[in-house]
């Protein structure tokens, strides 16, 4: 990019979508953090260095007025990125798995994104979502995980069809050890045996 441009990252208060923000921020462009918690958008942003290129904003991706309010508050936008995840329910044996926890799931994974899609407007360059290799690898224990990841990709590309010229992207990395992930890992350890060893059964690697 050499022009300046604007990108939206919510979840950008931690974990890719932080480090997507410092980068940014390096290569001299405007950026907007959103996410839930007002302390974490404080905290990322004095270690961003608050610069006068980079604003937060209040969002919960699961709720359509407060999506919408985003979109209303910051006006045009380049470029939309969406990293927001909470993976702290996201993983028990299928006989335990709430119902509830399953549809929280899907809400930040798969409506959340579509929300984003349905009120960002018109975008002049992209909109990237993250996806995940538990939509080709899925682990024990990891029934909605895998359905959400494998979920996104097929929004994706619909959305791609609907919102051309607009470029829709997914991107699907494997195990990243952010801070957010540090809950999942350990309920995965304590509920599943076998993640204690380097590999799961039918060849699925242990997250690591």
């Amino acid at each position: 990019m050499t022009d300046i441009s604007h990108t939206l990252i919510i979840g950008g208060s931690s974990g890719m979508g932080f480090a997507l923000a410092a980068r940014m921020l390096a290569a001299g462009q405007q950026v907007t953090i959103a996410g839930r918690s007002s302390e974490r958008l404080d905290a990322a942003a004095t270690a961003l260095g608050t610069p006068e290129r980079l604003q937060t904003h209040l969002v919960d991706i699961v709720d359509e007025d407060s999506v919408q309010r985003l979109f209303a508050d910051l006006g045009p936008l380049d470029h939309v990125v969406v990293t927001a995840v909470d993976m702290s329910r996201g993983y028990a044996p299928l006989a335990d798995f709430a119902l509830t926890d399953a549809r929280t799931v899907i809400d930040i994974k798969v409506l959340g994104p579509w929300l984003v899609a349905k009120h960002a407007g018109t975008l002049t360059g992209s909109l990237t979502v993250t996806s995940g290799i538990a939509a080709y690898r899925p682990g024990i224990g990891g029934t909605m995980v895998a359905t959400a990841n494998a979920a996104l990709e097929g929004l994706v590309r619909a959305l791609a069809l609907e919102l051309a010229p607009l470029r829709v992207n997914a991107v699907s990395p494997g195990w990243v050890d952010t801070a957010g992930m540090g809950p999942v890992r350990r309920r995965l350890q304590s509920r599943t045996p076998c993640l204690d060893g380097r590999e799961t059964a039918r060849g699925t690697h242990r997250p690591s």
